[in-house]
Protein backbone atom coordinates (compact mmCIF):
# COMPACT_ATOMS: atom_id res chain seq x y z
CA UNK A 1 0.00 0.00 0.00
CA UNK A 2 1.10 3.38 -1.25
CA UNK A 3 2.42 6.16 1.46
CA UNK A 4 1.60 10.08 1.19
CA UNK A 5 2.72 12.77 3.13
CA UNK A 6 1.27 16.17 3.33
CA UNK A 7 3.16 18.94 4.34
CA UNK A 8 1.06 21.85 6.36
CA UNK A 9 3.08 25.26 6.92
CA UNK A 10 1.16 27.77 9.09
CA UNK A 11 2.34 31.39 8.97
CA UNK A 12 1.20 34.26 11.50
CA UNK A 13 0.53 37.24 9.93
CA UNK A 14 2.26 40.13 12.29
CA UNK A 15 4.64 37.53 13.89
CA UNK A 16 7.58 39.87 14.58
CA UNK A 17 5.17 42.64 16.52
CA UNK A 18 3.68 39.74 18.34
CA UNK A 19 7.21 38.60 19.24
CA UNK A 20 8.20 41.92 19.85
CA UNK A 21 5.36 41.98 22.64
CA UNK A 22 5.89 39.10 23.95
CA UNK A 23 9.75 39.88 24.75
CA UNK A 24 8.07 43.37 25.66
CA UNK A 25 5.81 41.42 28.36
CA UNK A 26 8.62 39.35 29.46
CA UNK A 27 11.02 42.39 30.07
CA UNK A 28 8.49 44.10 32.34
CA UNK A 29 7.38 41.32 34.34
CA UNK A 30 10.81 41.21 34.81
CA UNK A 31 11.62 44.27 35.77
CA UNK A 32 8.44 44.12 37.84
CA UNK A 33 10.08 40.99 39.41
CA UNK A 34 13.23 42.83 40.20
CA UNK A 35 11.26 45.82 41.66
CA UNK A 36 9.07 43.61 44.10
CA UNK A 37 12.79 41.87 45.39
CA UNK A 38 13.66 45.27 46.17
CA UNK A 39 10.44 46.55 48.34
CA UNK A 40 10.84 42.66 50.03
CA UNK A 41 14.81 43.08 50.88
CA UNK A 42 13.57 47.18 51.95
CA UNK A 43 10.49 45.48 53.99
CA UNK A 44 12.60 42.75 55.46
CA UNK A 45 15.68 45.68 56.47
CA UNK A 46 12.68 47.56 58.09
CA UNK A 47 11.06 44.95 60.14
CA UNK A 48 14.55 43.38 61.13
CA UNK A 49 15.56 46.84 62.56
CA UNK A 50 11.90 47.01 63.99
CA UNK A 51 12.73 43.63 65.73
CA UNK A 52 15.63 45.23 67.28
CA UNK A 53 14.29 48.67 68.78
CA UNK A 54 11.85 46.49 69.82
CA UNK A 55 14.29 43.90 71.85
CA UNK A 56 15.91 46.72 73.49
CA UNK A 57 12.81 48.30 74.33
CA UNK A 58 11.70 44.85 75.99
CA UNK A 59 15.12 44.43 77.35
CA UNK A 60 14.92 47.72 79.20
CA UNK A 61 11.57 47.51 80.18
CA UNK A 62 12.33 44.25 81.63
CA UNK A 63 15.25 45.95 83.36
CA UNK A 64 13.19 49.02 85.02
CA UNK A 65 10.57 45.85 85.98
CA UNK A 66 13.51 43.82 88.08
CA UNK A 67 14.23 47.47 89.78
CA UNK A 68 10.97 48.43 90.86
CA UNK A 69 10.14 44.96 91.87
CA UNK A 70 13.33 44.90 93.92
CA UNK A 71 12.15 47.72 95.49
CA UNK A 72 8.78 47.59 96.24
CA UNK A 73 10.30 44.18 97.88
CA UNK A 74 13.11 46.04 99.67
CA UNK A 75 10.32 48.65 101.03
CA UNK A 76 7.72 46.01 101.89
CA UNK A 77 10.31 43.94 103.74
CA UNK A 78 11.16 47.01 105.98
CA UNK A 79 7.36 48.47 106.53
CA UNK A 80 6.39 45.07 107.65
CA UNK A 81 9.51 44.06 109.39
CA UNK A 82 9.08 47.79 111.62
CA UNK A 83 5.22 46.88 112.03
CA UNK A 84 5.81 43.68 113.45
CA UNK A 85 8.74 44.75 115.86
CA UNK A 86 5.96 47.59 116.94
CA UNK A 87 3.24 44.82 117.21
CA UNK A 88 5.97 42.84 119.98
CA UNK A 89 6.76 46.51 121.93
CA UNK A 90 2.69 46.60 122.00
CA UNK A 91 1.63 43.17 122.89
CA UNK A 92 -0.60 43.09 119.53
CA UNK A 93 -0.78 41.56 115.96
CA UNK A 94 0.56 43.14 113.08
CA UNK A 95 -3.17 43.30 111.29
CA UNK A 96 -3.48 45.70 114.72
CA UNK A 97 -1.11 48.19 113.93
CA UNK A 98 -1.88 48.10 109.85
CA UNK A 99 -5.47 48.93 110.47
CA UNK A 100 -4.13 52.02 112.68
CA UNK A 101 -1.97 53.33 110.04
CA UNK A 102 -4.53 53.10 107.65
CA UNK A 103 -7.18 54.90 110.27
CA UNK A 104 -4.65 57.56 110.83
CA UNK A 105 -4.47 58.16 107.45
CA UNK A 106 -8.13 58.32 106.99
CA UNK A 107 -8.06 61.30 109.72
CA UNK A 108 -5.45 62.90 108.87
CA UNK A 109 -3.65 61.81 111.70
CA UNK A 110 0.46 60.45 111.85
CA UNK A 111 1.72 57.02 112.42
CA UNK A 112 3.87 59.02 114.92
CA UNK A 113 1.35 60.58 117.10
CA UNK A 114 -0.86 57.07 117.11
CA UNK A 115 2.23 55.68 117.97
CA UNK A 116 3.00 57.69 120.93
CA UNK A 117 -0.67 57.60 122.22
CA UNK A 118 -0.48 53.97 121.92
CA UNK A 119 2.93 53.79 124.03
CA UNK A 120 1.18 55.59 126.38
CA UNK A 121 -2.10 53.53 126.59
CA UNK A 122 -0.06 50.50 127.11
CA UNK A 123 1.98 51.90 129.92
CA UNK A 124 -1.16 53.13 131.71
CA UNK A 125 -3.16 50.23 131.47
CA UNK A 126 -0.69 47.75 132.69
CA UNK A 127 -0.21 50.44 135.58
CA UNK A 128 -3.91 50.09 136.34
CA UNK A 129 -4.11 46.75 136.25
CA UNK A 130 -2.00 46.82 139.15
CA UNK A 131 -4.57 49.08 140.69
CA UNK A 132 -2.20 52.25 140.34
CA UNK A 133 -1.62 55.10 137.58
CA UNK A 134 -3.88 58.05 136.51
CA UNK A 135 -5.87 55.19 134.13
CA UNK A 136 -7.39 54.04 137.27
CA UNK A 137 -10.27 56.27 137.39
CA UNK A 138 -11.03 56.91 133.90
CA UNK A 139 -11.60 53.04 133.40
CA UNK A 140 -14.08 52.67 136.56
CA UNK A 141 -15.86 56.05 134.55
CA UNK A 142 -16.12 53.93 131.75
CA UNK A 143 -17.01 50.56 133.10
CA UNK A 144 -14.03 49.16 131.49
CA UNK A 145 -11.33 46.59 132.67
CA UNK A 146 -7.81 47.13 132.02
CA UNK A 147 -6.87 43.58 131.70
CA UNK A 148 -9.94 42.89 129.31
CA UNK A 149 -8.32 45.76 127.34
CA UNK A 150 -4.83 44.75 127.51
CA UNK A 151 -6.23 41.30 125.79
CA UNK A 152 -7.80 42.84 122.85
CA UNK A 153 -5.88 43.61 119.78
CA UNK A 154 -4.67 47.03 120.04
CA UNK A 155 -6.90 48.52 117.35
CA UNK A 156 -9.90 46.98 119.12
CA UNK A 157 -8.70 48.21 122.33
CA UNK A 158 -8.42 51.39 121.20
CA UNK A 159 -12.01 51.70 119.40
CA UNK A 160 -13.37 50.09 122.71
CA UNK A 161 -12.42 52.89 124.68
CA UNK A 162 -12.84 55.46 122.13
CA UNK A 163 -16.54 54.35 122.06
CA UNK A 164 -17.07 54.07 125.73
CA UNK A 165 -15.89 57.92 125.94
CA UNK A 166 -18.26 58.99 123.33
CA UNK A 167 -21.17 56.98 125.53
CA UNK A 168 -20.21 57.74 128.93
CA UNK A 169 -18.87 61.35 129.46
CA UNK A 170 -19.89 64.35 128.35
CA UNK A 171 -18.49 66.47 125.45
CA UNK A 172 -16.89 68.69 127.56
CA UNK A 173 -15.42 66.51 129.53
CA UNK A 174 -14.03 63.37 127.02
CA UNK A 175 -10.69 64.99 126.34
CA UNK A 176 -9.19 65.04 130.07
CA UNK A 177 -10.83 60.85 130.14
CA UNK A 178 -8.63 60.67 127.26
CA UNK A 179 -5.67 62.55 128.91
CA UNK A 180 -5.48 60.08 131.72
CA UNK A 181 -5.63 56.97 129.20
CA UNK A 182 -3.97 58.33 126.35
CA UNK A 183 -1.75 61.20 127.51
CA UNK A 184 -2.35 64.86 126.90
CA UNK A 185 -0.38 64.89 123.28
CA UNK A 186 -1.75 61.11 122.36
CA UNK A 187 -5.67 62.00 123.13
CA UNK A 188 -5.51 65.05 120.08
CA UNK A 189 -4.72 61.91 117.83
CA UNK A 190 -6.78 59.20 119.02
CA UNK A 191 -9.89 61.46 119.48
CA UNK A 192 -10.22 62.07 115.86
CA UNK A 193 -9.91 58.40 115.30
CA UNK A 194 -13.89 57.29 116.20
CA UNK A 195 -15.29 53.91 115.65
CA UNK A 196 -16.83 54.71 111.88
CA UNK A 197 -13.15 55.51 111.26
CA UNK A 198 -11.86 52.48 112.33
CA UNK A 199 -14.21 49.61 110.43
CA UNK A 200 -13.50 51.67 107.72
CA UNK A 201 -9.76 50.90 108.01
CA UNK A 202 -10.17 47.49 108.91
CA UNK A 203 -11.89 47.23 105.49
CA UNK A 204 -10.05 48.71 103.51
CA UNK A 205 -6.38 46.93 104.44
CA UNK A 206 -8.19 43.13 104.38
CA UNK A 207 -10.26 44.40 101.05
CA UNK A 208 -6.81 45.42 99.40
CA UNK A 209 -4.35 42.98 100.61
CA UNK A 210 -2.67 44.80 102.91
CA UNK A 211 -3.34 42.66 106.18
CA UNK A 212 0.35 40.14 106.98
CA UNK A 213 -0.57 37.29 109.09
CA UNK A 214 1.43 36.79 112.31
CA UNK A 215 3.34 34.05 110.30
CA UNK A 216 4.03 35.56 107.33
CA UNK A 217 5.07 38.99 109.34
CA UNK A 218 7.63 36.39 111.62
CA UNK A 219 9.17 35.28 108.02
CA UNK A 220 9.50 38.66 107.01
CA UNK A 221 11.03 39.50 110.23
CA UNK A 222 13.66 36.46 109.96
CA UNK A 223 13.99 37.51 105.98
CA UNK A 224 15.09 41.25 106.53
CA UNK A 225 17.16 40.56 109.33
CA UNK A 226 19.27 37.56 107.18
CA UNK A 227 19.25 40.45 104.15
CA UNK A 228 20.98 42.84 106.97
CA UNK A 229 23.73 39.86 107.84
CA UNK A 230 24.78 40.45 104.39
CA UNK A 231 25.37 44.39 105.14
CA UNK A 232 27.57 42.72 107.53
CA UNK A 233 29.82 41.05 105.01
CA UNK A 234 31.04 43.87 103.58
CA UNK A 235 31.57 45.72 106.75
CA UNK A 236 33.64 42.95 108.09
CA UNK A 237 35.54 43.15 104.71
CA UNK A 238 36.03 46.74 105.58
CA UNK A 239 37.16 46.32 109.11
CA UNK A 240 39.87 43.39 108.19
CA UNK A 241 41.69 44.98 105.25
CA UNK A 242 41.61 47.89 107.68
CA UNK A 243 43.35 46.04 110.24
CA UNK A 244 45.67 44.82 107.77
CA UNK A 245 46.51 48.06 106.18
CA UNK A 246 47.25 49.61 109.57
CA UNK A 247 50.43 48.70 110.25
CA UNK A 248 51.89 49.87 107.04
CA UNK A 249 49.99 53.20 106.90
CA UNK A 250 51.27 53.67 110.17
CA UNK A 251 55.11 53.53 109.01
CA UNK A 252 54.50 55.18 105.90
CA UNK A 253 53.04 58.27 108.46
CA UNK A 254 55.91 57.94 110.56
CA UNK A 255 58.37 58.27 107.26
CA UNK A 256 56.36 61.48 106.08
CA UNK A 257 56.98 62.71 109.72
CA UNK A 258 60.15 61.95 109.76
CA UNK A 259 61.49 63.62 106.97
CA UNK A 260 59.50 66.50 107.27
CA UNK A 261 60.77 67.17 110.28
CA UNK A 262 63.39 70.44 111.09
CA UNK A 263 66.20 67.60 111.88
CA UNK A 264 64.82 65.15 109.17
CA UNK A 265 66.31 65.37 105.57
CA UNK A 266 63.90 67.81 104.55
CA UNK A 267 64.38 69.79 106.95
CA UNK A 268 68.02 69.96 106.62
CA UNK A 269 68.00 70.36 102.59
CA UNK A 270 65.43 73.15 103.02
CA UNK A 271 67.89 75.00 105.52
CA UNK A 272 71.23 74.28 103.61
CA UNK A 273 69.22 75.44 100.48
CA UNK A 274 68.42 78.91 102.37
CA UNK A 275 72.15 79.37 104.13
CA UNK A 276 74.09 79.25 100.44
CA UNK A 277 71.47 81.10 98.81
CA UNK A 278 73.75 83.42 97.85
CA UNK A 279 76.44 81.76 96.64
CA UNK A 280 74.05 79.49 94.19
CA UNK A 281 72.67 83.03 92.86
CA UNK A 282 76.50 84.02 92.14
CA UNK A 283 77.00 80.35 90.63
CA UNK A 284 73.86 81.29 88.52
CA UNK A 285 74.52 84.29 87.75
CA UNK A 286 78.52 83.80 86.62
CA UNK A 287 77.06 80.87 84.66
CA UNK A 288 74.62 83.04 82.68
CA UNK A 289 77.38 85.60 82.18
CA UNK A 290 79.82 82.47 80.63
CA UNK A 291 77.01 81.44 78.34
CA UNK A 292 76.04 84.80 77.52
CA UNK A 293 79.91 85.46 76.27
CA UNK A 294 80.10 82.15 74.40
CA UNK A 295 77.01 83.64 72.09
CA UNK A 296 78.35 87.06 71.62
CA UNK A 297 81.72 85.46 70.40
CA UNK A 298 79.49 83.49 68.19
CA UNK A 299 77.56 85.94 66.56
CA UNK A 300 81.05 88.19 66.17
CA UNK A 301 82.56 85.11 64.41
CA UNK A 302 79.65 84.42 61.94
CA UNK A 303 79.74 88.14 60.92
CA UNK A 304 82.97 88.42 60.28
CA UNK A 305 82.44 85.10 58.12
CA UNK A 306 80.30 87.09 56.06
CA UNK A 307 82.13 89.73 55.76
CA UNK A 308 84.73 87.34 54.76
CA UNK A 309 82.87 85.92 52.09
CA UNK A 310 81.32 89.56 50.71
CA UNK A 311 84.79 90.43 49.96
CA UNK A 312 85.92 86.99 48.47
CA UNK A 313 82.81 87.53 46.01
CA UNK A 314 83.55 90.89 45.02
CA UNK A 315 87.47 89.93 44.06
CA UNK A 316 86.26 86.80 42.08
CA UNK A 317 83.61 89.38 39.93
CA UNK A 318 86.88 91.03 39.19
CA UNK A 319 88.63 88.32 38.14
CA UNK A 320 85.82 87.39 35.97
CA UNK A 321 86.13 90.52 34.25
CA UNK A 322 89.21 90.78 33.58
CA UNK A 323 89.15 87.52 31.08
CA UNK A 324 87.21 87.56 28.19
CA UNK A 325 84.42 84.71 28.89
CA UNK A 326 84.34 86.23 32.60
CA UNK A 327 82.98 89.15 30.63
CA UNK A 328 80.70 87.93 28.66
CA UNK A 329 79.36 86.39 31.63
CA UNK A 330 78.93 89.45 33.26
CA UNK A 331 77.45 91.14 30.12
CA UNK A 332 75.18 88.69 29.92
Amino acid sequence: MAEKRVSVRLAVVGGREVRAELQGIGDAGEQGFRRLSREMDAANGRVAAFYRRVQIAAAAAATAFAAGAAAMIRSGLQVVDAQAKLAQSLGTTVESIQVLERAGELAGVSMSGIEQATKDLTRRLSQAAAGTGPAVAALERLGLSASALLALPLDERVGRINQAIEDFVPAAERAAVAGQLFGEEGSIAISRIDTATLRQATQDVRDFGVVVSEQDADQIERTNDAISRLGLIWRGLSNQLAVAAAPALEAVADALAAISRTTGPLGQGIRLLFDNIGRLASIAAAFAAFIAGRWVAGMVVAAASVRGLATALVFLRGALIRTGIGALIVAA
